[in-house]
């Protein structure tokens, strides 16, 4: 669902808090765009990068996984950026918040897959507003894939060949195991552990990846009864404690 607030037009008093190490990217070449995105997302603690034009911005989010994305609708391609961006592997969920001045070209920009449309030229108060309607898409883009470390014995279920492991890190879509026997790319594997608190999770996953030194990457697919649920609100209570303080109303 797309939001299109003019700046200026109303007021959240919300207070947010995002994970400490939440990144945003801006594809600009306007000063004070870069001035608001970049003071916005400071604000809250957040990291920012600046990227000039649409090739290398494409080329980037190729390889880096961000959490989120504003694309000034100024730069020459930028249609063509966002829809790459959906189609590609790394970011294709990413929370893309599209920056223009023609309220003509809105339609055609969600279309694109933006998330949320800010007029131009921003402010400060506007970026964060947006950023605040966003968290809870940030914060569950960033739950899907980010790694929390752990070190916890799992039982692991091949073919009916059992092994005991330990599970490096944990997220809501995956885990990364150490193996002493190793694990074969693509096999469904039959997970078994349990959580700090003692809470049993059973999953099927797909190995992802393997490596020379006894690591795999398992992707999760199937989970038994409320596991994973379970999961949720392990990783949410992980979070929390690990979010900064929210930032001192303006």
């Amino acid at each position: 669902m797309a939001f299109r607030f003019a700046t200026g037009e109303f007021f959240i008093a919300m207070s947010l808090s995002l994970p400490v190490e939440i990144q945003f990217v801006l594809v600009s070449s306007d000063y004070a765009t870069m001035q608001a995105v970049s003071s916005g997302v400071k604000a809250y603690g957040g990291k920012f990068m600046l990227l000039p034009a649409a090739e290398p911005a494409r080329e980037y989010l190729n390889r880096r996984k961000i959490d989120g994305i504003f694309v000034d609708m100024e730069i020459p391609g930028a249609i063509a950026l966002i829809e790459s961006i959906r189609k590609g592997s790394s970011n294709s969920k990413v929370v893309i918040f599209a920056c223009g001045r023609n309220s003509k070209e809105y339609t055609m920009t969600l279309n694109a897959g933006a998330n949320f449309l800010l007029r131009k030229p921003l402010c400060v108060d506007a970026v964060m507003l947006h950023i605040t309607i966003a968290k809870e898409l940030l914060v569950r883009e960033r739950r899907r894939y980010f790694r929390h470390a752990v070190n916890l014995p799992v039982v692991l279920n091949v073919d009916d060949v059992k092994q005991r492991a330990r599970i490096t890190n944990l997220s809501e879509a995956g885990m990364a195991v150490h193996t002493v026997s190793p694990l074969k790319r693509s096999a469904i594997v039959e997970i078994s552990f349990d959580l700090p608190l003692g809470i049993n999770i059973t999953v099927k996953g797909q190995v992802a990846w393997v490596n020379s030194e006894g690591l795999a990457g398992i992707a999760l697919q199937d989970f038994a009864g409320k596991a994973k649920d379970f999961l949720d609100s392990w990783l949410t209570a992980q979070e929390e404690l690990n979010w900064k303080k929210p930032a001192p109303e303006n």
